[in-house]
């Protein structure tokens, strides 16, 4: 089998043990691999009729989206084989037709996210998953796997993508039927540009029909964003994809030929550990871990002022409380205080570097070092 594109998450190039999520649905890549038959659809007939949605669909056997405007009005959008794509779906369902199951990232990482918190006065209700059963489709053609679109929504068990009376829908001005769905699928396409301060690149919204918009003034408004009729849902070598609760990094085969190995990883750590590095203030070597440590790392870990991107070891040296009850760290090499300061750790996920550059950068906030060409392509504003 061949392989189309790699979908990357954030767990670091490796999986937590103690996660209480079944290990299917936590992995840190998944790998597209060309189907033995292209299971692919493209755009076919379209009708209103003026039955429900769910009474209207009574064929298994074929792809509809449904668009309700009313109890007995909706328009059915049919969609026929293309065996020349290939389609794989994403979602939190684990579903047979759901090829990649997908759960919030911080329930993925065992972490106390959204649904530790209750709602409202009642204590007993807990926020649900914000990913969608069914949150989106890519399709890839067979011949050229470059050509791989984003669209929102995947299809249920009887091939259904259901827009229901509430959902944000609309006649497109070439009278085809468009919608979004309830907590949006963005994309972001990566950043390009080799010079020194490049411009930042913005996250747009896919549509059910794979057309790009702005983003809406909230996540789940009823009011769409602007149309970007420029811009496309073709997916790119690092284009970020945000399902409201978890991102994807999209590689593809020829980006990921031209990325560095695990193996390489590790040598171009262990080159940035032999030059020792020494902290200023205890004046003791550092030592850059593979893996963030969750009791705050020894003596030897290397941390860096958020506000001045300085380094040093763990030291108490300007650590004090704002008058406000705030904490604060005052840099002893320039002096500048900071809100926090974080450890340094290796990406060791390789999927997730574009070359094999020098690890001289790190991504603020979470502190995983990189090359100055993997940091700069993923910059975007939020």
């Amino acid at each position: 089998l061949t392989k189309e594109g790699i979908l990357s998450f954030r767990y670091n190039g490796s999986q937590d043990s103690k996660a209480s999520v079944p290990l299917k649905r936590h992995r840190t890549k998944m790998a597209l691999m060309r189907r033995k038959v292209g299971n692919g659809i493209k755009k076919g007939s379209v009708s209103q009729v003026n039955v429900a949605a769910k009474d209207a669909v009574l064929d298994r056997n074929r792809h509809v989206v449904s668009y309700s405007y009313s109890k007995n009005q909706t328009v059915l959008v049919e969609y026929v084989a293309d065996p020349f794509k290939d389609m794989f779906q994403i979602g939190r369902s684990s579903e047979e037709q759901i090829d990649f199951t997908i759960v919030d990232t911080w329930l993925a990482s065992g972490g106390s996210g959204p649904a530790r918190a209750r709602v409202g006065s009642d204590p007993h209700k807990m926020i649900s998953s914000t990913i969608s059963r069914y949150a989106c489709r890519i399709i890839i053609d067979r011949e050229n796997y470059d050509k791989a679109f984003l669209y929102a929504a995947g299809f249920d068990s009887v091939k259904n993508i259901f827009l229901g009376e509430k959902a944000t829908k609309w006649m497109k001005k070439n009278g085809e039927m468009d919608g979004l769905t309830t907590n949006g699928i963005l994309i972001l396409h990566p950043n390009r540009n080799t010079e020194d301060v490049p411009p930042m690149y913005v996250w747009r919204e896919v549509s059910v029909d794979g057309d790009i918009y702005t983003l809406r003034e909230t996540r789940s408004s009823n009011a769409r964003g602007v149309l970007v009729p420029e811009e496309t849902n073709m997916l790119q070598d690092g284009s970020l994809i945000d399902l409201c609760g978890a991102t994807l990094l999209w590689r593809t085969a020829d980006g990921l030929r031209k990325s560095p190995t695990a193996q390489e990883l590790e040598m171009a750590l262990d080159r940035l550990n032999a030059g020792k590095p020494q902290c200023p203030v205890n004046l003791n070597t550092l030592i850059i871990p593979k893996k963030k440590s969750t009791k705050g790392g020894g003596s030897r870990q290397p941390y860096v002022y958020l506000r001045c991107g300085h380094v040093q070891g763990k030291h108490e040296w300007g650590h004090h409380s704002t008058s406000n009850g705030q904490q604060s760290y005052k840099c002893p090499i320039c002096l500048a205080e900071s809100e926090r300061v974080i450890q340094l750790t290796m990406g060791m996920e390789s999927s997730f570097h574009l070359d094999s550059g020098n690890l001289d950068h790190a991504f603020n906030p979470c502190g995983h070092v990189a090359s100055l060409n993997t940091v700069r392509c993923a910059s975007f504003d939020l």
